[in-house]
Protein backbone atom coordinates (compact mmCIF):
# COMPACT_ATOMS: atom_id res chain seq x y z
CA UNK A 1 0.00 0.00 0.00
CA UNK A 2 1.26 3.18 -1.09
CA UNK A 3 0.23 6.69 0.65
CA UNK A 4 1.44 9.88 -1.10
CA UNK A 5 -1.12 12.21 -1.66
CA UNK A 6 -3.42 14.57 0.40
CA UNK A 7 -6.24 13.78 1.16
CA UNK A 8 -5.09 9.72 2.10
CA UNK A 9 -5.08 9.59 5.67
CA UNK A 10 -7.82 10.22 8.41
CA UNK A 11 -7.93 9.57 12.07
CA UNK A 12 -10.85 8.71 13.84
CA UNK A 13 -10.35 9.01 17.72
CA UNK A 14 -13.11 7.45 19.74
CA UNK A 15 -13.81 7.85 23.51
CA UNK A 16 -12.50 10.10 26.16
CA UNK A 17 -9.06 8.39 26.84
CA UNK A 18 -8.29 8.70 22.38
CA UNK A 19 -9.39 11.89 22.18
CA UNK A 20 -7.39 13.31 25.07
CA UNK A 21 -4.23 12.02 22.81
CA UNK A 22 -4.81 13.34 19.99
CA UNK A 23 -6.29 16.44 20.30
CA UNK A 24 -2.68 16.87 22.01
CA UNK A 25 -1.08 15.37 18.90
CA UNK A 26 -2.73 17.35 16.61
CA UNK A 27 -1.21 20.05 17.53
CA UNK A 28 2.18 18.98 15.39
CA UNK A 29 2.65 18.60 12.03
CA UNK A 30 1.87 15.28 11.02
CA UNK A 31 1.28 13.16 7.95
CA UNK A 32 -2.59 13.68 8.40
CA UNK A 33 -5.07 15.35 6.70
CA UNK A 34 -8.07 15.27 8.88
CA UNK A 35 -9.60 14.72 12.18
CA UNK A 36 -13.23 12.89 13.28
CA UNK A 37 -13.65 12.53 17.22
CA UNK A 38 -16.16 10.46 18.06
CA UNK A 39 -17.85 10.05 21.68
CA UNK A 40 -20.95 9.27 23.67
CA UNK A 41 -20.20 12.46 26.08
CA UNK A 42 -19.70 15.87 24.95
CA UNK A 43 -17.71 16.77 27.51
CA UNK A 44 -15.12 15.19 25.70
CA UNK A 45 -15.33 17.66 22.83
CA UNK A 46 -13.79 20.59 25.26
CA UNK A 47 -10.46 20.51 23.50
CA UNK A 48 -11.46 19.91 19.99
CA UNK A 49 -12.97 22.05 17.19
CA UNK A 50 -16.82 21.49 16.68
CA UNK A 51 -16.76 20.94 13.45
CA UNK A 52 -14.49 17.49 13.49
CA UNK A 53 -17.23 16.04 16.15
CA UNK A 54 -19.30 13.26 16.12
CA UNK A 55 -21.80 12.17 19.41
CA UNK A 56 -23.18 9.41 19.56
CA UNK A 57 -26.29 10.10 21.91
CA UNK A 58 -28.34 8.06 23.69
CA UNK A 59 -32.04 9.08 24.31
CA UNK A 60 -32.31 7.34 27.99
CA UNK A 61 -29.99 7.84 31.05
CA UNK A 62 -28.23 4.91 31.29
CA UNK A 63 -24.82 3.00 31.98
CA UNK A 64 -23.08 2.03 28.92
CA UNK A 65 -21.81 -1.15 27.91
CA UNK A 66 -19.68 -1.60 24.37
CA UNK A 67 -22.61 -3.41 23.03
CA UNK A 68 -24.68 -0.46 24.00
CA UNK A 69 -22.51 1.82 22.60
CA UNK A 70 -22.34 0.24 19.32
CA UNK A 71 -25.90 -0.08 19.16
CA UNK A 72 -26.42 3.42 19.79
CA UNK A 73 -23.73 3.71 17.17
CA UNK A 74 -25.65 2.15 14.37
CA UNK A 75 -27.33 5.54 13.75
CA UNK A 76 -24.58 7.46 13.12
CA UNK A 77 -22.92 4.96 10.39
CA UNK A 78 -23.46 7.01 7.72
CA UNK A 79 -21.81 9.94 9.15
CA UNK A 80 -18.90 8.00 9.63
CA UNK A 81 -18.54 6.39 6.55
CA UNK A 82 -19.19 10.06 5.00
CA UNK A 83 -15.65 11.21 6.51
CA UNK A 84 -13.51 7.76 6.34
CA UNK A 85 -14.98 7.30 2.71
CA UNK A 86 -12.46 9.60 1.46
CA UNK A 87 -9.43 8.38 2.58
CA UNK A 88 -7.15 5.39 1.73
CA UNK A 89 -5.36 5.02 5.34
CA UNK A 90 -8.06 5.35 8.05
CA UNK A 91 -6.29 5.54 12.37
CA UNK A 92 -8.95 4.22 14.23
CA UNK A 93 -7.51 5.77 17.65
CA UNK A 94 -9.08 4.33 21.45
CA UNK A 95 -8.40 3.75 24.57
CA UNK A 96 -9.38 0.57 25.49
CA UNK A 97 -11.35 -1.17 28.34
CA UNK A 98 -14.35 1.78 29.20
CA UNK A 99 -17.53 1.34 27.07
CA UNK A 100 -16.85 3.65 24.13
CA UNK A 101 -13.68 2.88 23.45
CA UNK A 102 -14.23 -0.70 23.65
CA UNK A 103 -17.80 -0.60 21.87
CA UNK A 104 -17.29 1.52 18.79
CA UNK A 105 -13.16 1.00 17.98
CA UNK A 106 -13.95 -1.94 15.97
CA UNK A 107 -16.89 -1.17 14.36
CA UNK A 108 -15.09 2.06 12.81
CA UNK A 109 -12.44 0.07 11.86
CA UNK A 110 -15.00 -2.20 9.99
CA UNK A 111 -16.78 0.53 8.57
CA UNK A 112 -13.44 1.89 7.52
CA UNK A 113 -12.84 -1.56 5.49
CA UNK A 114 -15.93 -1.36 3.94
CA UNK A 115 -15.45 1.53 2.45
CA UNK A 116 -12.29 0.73 0.86
CA UNK A 117 -9.77 2.24 2.92
CA UNK A 118 -7.11 0.39 4.80
CA UNK A 119 -7.93 0.67 8.78
CA UNK A 120 -5.19 0.51 11.52
CA UNK A 121 -5.98 0.28 14.80
CA UNK A 122 -4.20 2.38 17.50
CA UNK A 123 -5.22 1.04 20.94
CA UNK A 124 -4.22 2.52 24.32
CA UNK A 125 -4.04 -0.24 26.94
CA UNK A 126 -5.72 0.25 30.53
CA UNK A 127 -2.54 0.17 33.48
CA UNK A 128 -1.94 -3.14 35.35
CA UNK A 129 -4.08 -1.96 38.16
CA UNK A 130 -7.17 -1.12 36.54
CA UNK A 131 -8.11 -4.79 36.34
CA UNK A 132 -11.28 -4.74 35.86
CA UNK A 133 -10.93 -2.90 32.66
CA UNK A 134 -9.25 -5.64 31.10
CA UNK A 135 -12.01 -7.55 29.77
CA UNK A 136 -13.21 -5.31 27.50
CA UNK A 137 -9.62 -4.30 26.61
CA UNK A 138 -8.89 -7.70 26.00
CA UNK A 139 -11.91 -8.51 24.06
CA UNK A 140 -12.16 -5.09 22.25
CA UNK A 141 -8.23 -5.70 20.98
CA UNK A 142 -9.35 -9.13 19.46
CA UNK A 143 -12.33 -7.68 17.67
CA UNK A 144 -10.22 -4.38 16.46
CA UNK A 145 -6.93 -6.83 15.26
CA UNK A 146 -9.84 -8.54 13.22
CA UNK A 147 -11.50 -5.57 11.72
CA UNK A 148 -7.74 -3.82 10.50
CA UNK A 149 -5.11 -4.26 8.41
CA UNK A 150 -2.92 -3.82 11.81
CA UNK A 151 -2.94 -2.69 15.22
CA UNK A 152 -0.65 -0.58 17.20
CA UNK A 153 -0.64 -1.14 21.24
CA UNK A 154 0.74 1.15 23.20
CA UNK A 155 0.59 0.30 26.85
CA UNK A 156 -0.01 2.70 29.50
CA UNK A 157 2.35 1.14 32.19
CA UNK A 158 5.44 2.00 29.67
CA UNK A 159 4.46 5.53 29.02
CA UNK A 160 4.33 5.92 32.86
CA UNK A 161 7.28 4.22 33.35
CA UNK A 162 9.19 7.31 34.74
CA UNK A 163 6.59 9.03 36.84
CA UNK A 164 6.89 9.79 40.41
CA UNK A 165 6.05 6.69 43.03
CA UNK A 166 3.66 9.21 44.85
CA UNK A 167 2.02 10.81 41.46
CA UNK A 168 -1.95 11.37 41.85
CA UNK A 169 -4.22 9.19 39.67
CA UNK A 170 -4.54 12.51 37.19
CA UNK A 171 -0.91 13.32 37.04
CA UNK A 172 -0.24 9.49 35.93
CA UNK A 173 -3.10 9.87 33.28
CA UNK A 174 -1.23 13.26 32.45
CA UNK A 175 2.09 11.72 32.07
CA UNK A 176 1.01 8.96 29.82
CA UNK A 177 -0.88 11.00 27.50
CA UNK A 178 2.05 13.60 27.15
CA UNK A 179 4.22 10.45 26.57
CA UNK A 180 1.94 8.89 23.96
CA UNK A 181 2.09 12.47 22.13
CA UNK A 182 5.70 12.44 21.83
CA UNK A 183 6.10 9.02 20.69
CA UNK A 184 3.31 8.83 18.21
CA UNK A 185 4.64 12.54 17.35
CA UNK A 186 7.96 11.29 16.36
CA UNK A 187 6.67 8.47 14.37
CA UNK A 188 4.24 10.76 12.61
CA UNK A 189 5.99 14.18 12.35
CA UNK A 190 6.15 15.94 8.55
CA UNK A 191 8.67 18.36 10.31
CA UNK A 192 11.41 15.89 11.26
CA UNK A 193 15.41 16.67 9.91
CA UNK A 194 14.40 12.83 8.23
CA UNK A 195 11.10 11.70 9.16
CA UNK A 196 10.59 7.95 8.46
CA UNK A 197 7.23 8.68 6.07
CA UNK A 198 4.02 6.68 6.17
CA UNK A 199 4.93 4.64 3.69
CA UNK A 200 7.76 2.98 5.99
CA UNK A 201 5.84 3.21 9.11
CA UNK A 202 2.94 1.21 7.59
CA UNK A 203 5.51 -1.44 6.10
CA UNK A 204 5.77 -2.01 9.42
CA UNK A 205 2.53 -1.91 10.81
CA UNK A 206 0.71 -4.06 7.81
CA UNK A 207 1.75 -7.16 8.98
CA UNK A 208 0.18 -10.15 10.38
CA UNK A 209 0.48 -9.95 14.25
CA UNK A 210 0.50 -7.11 16.47
CA UNK A 211 2.79 -3.78 16.15
CA UNK A 212 4.22 -3.01 19.94
CA UNK A 213 5.30 0.88 20.76
CA UNK A 214 8.16 1.04 23.48
CA UNK A 215 9.58 4.43 24.17
CA UNK A 216 12.83 5.19 26.04
CA UNK A 217 15.14 8.00 27.08
CA UNK A 218 18.75 9.25 28.09
CA UNK A 219 20.85 11.72 28.68
CA UNK A 220 23.94 9.63 29.49
CA UNK A 221 27.22 9.73 27.56
CA UNK A 222 25.94 6.33 25.46
CA UNK A 223 22.76 7.79 25.10
CA UNK A 224 21.87 6.08 21.98
CA UNK A 225 22.49 2.65 23.14
CA UNK A 226 21.04 3.38 26.80
CA UNK A 227 18.02 4.94 25.32
CA UNK A 228 17.53 2.26 22.47
CA UNK A 229 18.39 -0.94 25.13
CA UNK A 230 15.80 0.86 27.34
CA UNK A 231 13.06 0.81 24.37
CA UNK A 232 13.73 -2.66 23.82
CA UNK A 233 13.78 -3.77 27.22
CA UNK A 234 10.02 -1.97 27.57
CA UNK A 235 8.48 -4.45 25.04
CA UNK A 236 10.10 -7.45 26.17
CA UNK A 237 7.33 -6.89 29.10
CA UNK A 238 5.18 -6.83 26.55
CA UNK A 239 6.11 -9.76 24.26
CA UNK A 240 8.69 -11.89 23.28
CA UNK A 241 11.56 -9.27 20.99
CA UNK A 242 12.75 -12.19 19.17
CA UNK A 243 9.47 -12.66 17.44
CA UNK A 244 9.63 -8.97 15.89
CA UNK A 245 10.09 -9.01 11.54
CA UNK A 246 9.96 -5.11 11.34
CA UNK A 247 10.56 -2.15 13.31
CA UNK A 248 10.80 1.49 12.89
CA UNK A 249 13.23 3.28 15.23
CA UNK A 250 12.40 7.19 15.50
CA UNK A 251 15.16 9.19 17.55
CA UNK A 252 14.31 12.47 19.11
CA UNK A 253 17.41 14.78 20.14
CA UNK A 254 18.61 17.99 19.87
CA UNK A 255 21.22 19.75 16.85
CA UNK A 256 24.10 17.32 18.74
CA UNK A 257 23.04 13.99 17.84
CA UNK A 258 25.64 12.79 15.70
CA UNK A 259 25.69 10.28 12.44
CA UNK A 260 27.87 7.95 14.72
CA UNK A 261 25.06 7.60 17.60
CA UNK A 262 22.49 7.35 14.55
CA UNK A 263 23.93 4.57 13.04
CA UNK A 264 24.79 2.56 16.25
CA UNK A 265 20.93 2.76 17.21
CA UNK A 266 20.13 1.22 13.58
CA UNK A 267 22.76 -1.59 14.10
CA UNK A 268 22.38 -2.87 17.55
CA UNK A 269 18.98 -3.11 17.39
CA UNK A 270 18.92 -6.48 15.95
CA UNK A 271 21.05 -7.70 18.56
CA UNK A 272 19.35 -6.51 21.13
CA UNK A 273 15.90 -7.43 19.94
CA UNK A 274 17.69 -10.98 20.11
CA UNK A 275 17.13 -11.18 16.23
CA UNK A 276 19.48 -10.02 13.67
CA UNK A 277 17.15 -10.39 11.16
CA UNK A 278 14.80 -8.02 12.39
CA UNK A 279 14.62 -5.31 9.03
CA UNK A 280 14.82 -1.92 10.53
CA UNK A 281 14.00 1.45 9.18
CA UNK A 282 14.23 4.81 11.23
CA UNK A 283 13.89 8.77 11.44
CA UNK A 284 15.35 11.55 13.01
CA UNK A 285 14.32 14.64 14.42
CA UNK A 286 16.73 17.17 16.25
CA UNK A 287 14.35 19.38 17.25
CA UNK A 288 14.20 17.90 20.74
CA UNK A 289 16.42 18.27 23.83
CA UNK A 290 19.64 16.81 24.76
CA UNK A 291 17.50 13.97 26.46
CA UNK A 292 17.35 11.47 23.47
CA UNK A 293 14.26 9.97 23.17
CA UNK A 294 14.01 6.32 21.30
CA UNK A 295 10.24 5.48 19.98
CA UNK A 296 10.63 1.91 19.14
CA UNK A 297 7.82 0.10 16.81
CA UNK A 298 8.25 -3.40 16.16
CA UNK A 299 5.45 -5.86 14.37
CA UNK A 300 4.95 -9.46 14.17
CA UNK A 301 3.92 -10.51 17.26
CA UNK A 302 1.46 -12.80 17.68
CA UNK A 303 1.40 -13.44 21.01
CA UNK A 304 1.37 -10.81 24.14
CA UNK A 305 0.43 -10.61 27.27
CA UNK A 306 -2.94 -8.85 26.78
CA UNK A 307 -3.73 -12.81 25.37
CA UNK A 308 -4.18 -13.20 28.95
CA UNK A 309 -6.68 -10.08 29.61
CA UNK A 310 -9.41 -12.11 27.39
CA UNK A 311 -9.65 -15.51 29.45
CA UNK A 312 -12.94 -16.56 27.14
CA UNK A 313 -10.99 -16.56 23.85
CA UNK A 314 -8.20 -18.55 25.81
CA UNK A 315 -10.74 -21.24 26.06
CA UNK A 316 -13.17 -20.69 23.02
CA UNK A 317 -10.71 -19.69 20.87
CA UNK A 318 -12.62 -18.98 17.02
CA UNK A 319 -16.41 -20.11 18.91
CA UNK A 320 -16.65 -16.40 20.32
CA UNK A 321 -19.35 -14.59 19.85
CA UNK A 322 -19.91 -11.60 18.64
CA UNK A 323 -21.44 -9.66 21.53
CA UNK A 324 -19.25 -11.74 23.91
CA UNK A 325 -17.92 -8.20 25.52
CA UNK A 326 -21.54 -8.26 26.92
CA UNK A 327 -21.61 -12.24 28.20
CA UNK A 328 -21.11 -13.57 31.51
CA UNK A 329 -17.57 -14.39 32.98
CA UNK A 330 -17.07 -18.01 32.98
CA UNK A 331 -17.24 -19.15 37.32
CA UNK A 332 -13.89 -17.97 38.64
CA UNK A 333 -13.62 -15.08 36.33
CA UNK A 334 -15.19 -12.54 38.44
CA UNK A 335 -12.35 -10.47 39.34
CA UNK A 336 -12.20 -9.13 35.58
CA UNK A 337 -15.79 -7.94 35.36
CA UNK A 338 -15.56 -4.99 33.51
CA UNK A 339 -16.76 -1.69 34.78
CA UNK A 340 -16.17 2.27 33.37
Amino acid sequence: MVVNSRGDVTVVVVGSAGIKIVSLLSRKPLLVDRYLYVSCDEEDFSTVEPKDTLLVESRVDQKLTPAIARGLALGRVRDIKGVVGKSKLVFVVAGLGGATGSGLAPLVASLAGECGAAPVGVAVMPFEFEKKMKFYAGVSLRRLRAASRGVVVIDNDILMHSSPEDSTLASLYDSANKAAVKALGSLLSSAAARPLGLNKLLGAVLQDGYALLGMSSSGTEDKAEDALAGAVVSLGKLAETKEAGRAVVSLNGDSTLSAKEVGLAVERLGSLMDNEGVDVEYGVDDSGSAQLQVSLLASGFRSTKYDDYDPIAKVLGDRVLDDDMDAALPEGLEALQPCD
